[in-house]
């Protein structure tokens, strides 16, 4: 009898255990937006932590904040898809930003793709 209880409060808390665990099928999608980014006319520099640890090898990007930031970043030249930055223009875009929820390893979790150039200036 009392084996018997011991297993059903252990088969109780197995069960409440399990219930628990379980994470909502929402926390592995992509989250997708549209958001306008600022391009600066000026690059910048950045550096590949996976291959220069020691930050010795810069590497030219160019500089870019999302809308509602003032915080200008540097990421690569190619980082956003279908997009060719040319030095000494500014540049307003609309872009796809894509947040993936299981990103790999070695790589970035945010995607940029180019749905229209906005506006584009040259600066002297």
């Amino acid at each position: 009898m009392k084996t018997m209880k011991i297993w059903r409060l252990a088969l109780a808390m197995l069960a409440a255990f399990s219930l628990t665990s379980c994470s909502s099928d929402d926390d592995n999608e992509d989250k997708v937006a549209l958001v306008t980014v600022y391009v600066s006319s000026e690059t910048g520099v950045y550096y590949d932590m996976w291959l220069d640890p020691e930050r010795e090898n810069p590497i030219i990007g160019m500089r870019i904040r999302e809308e509602g930031t003032s915080v200008w970043r540097t990421v690569g030249l190619y980082t956003i898809k279908g997009f060719t930055y040319c030095v000494g223009n500014e540049y307003e875009l609309l872009v796809k930003k894509t947040t993936l929820a299981n990103p790999p390893q070695d790589d970035v979790n945010v995607r940029y793709e180019l749905i229209s150039i906005v506006s584009q200036k040259k600066i002297e």
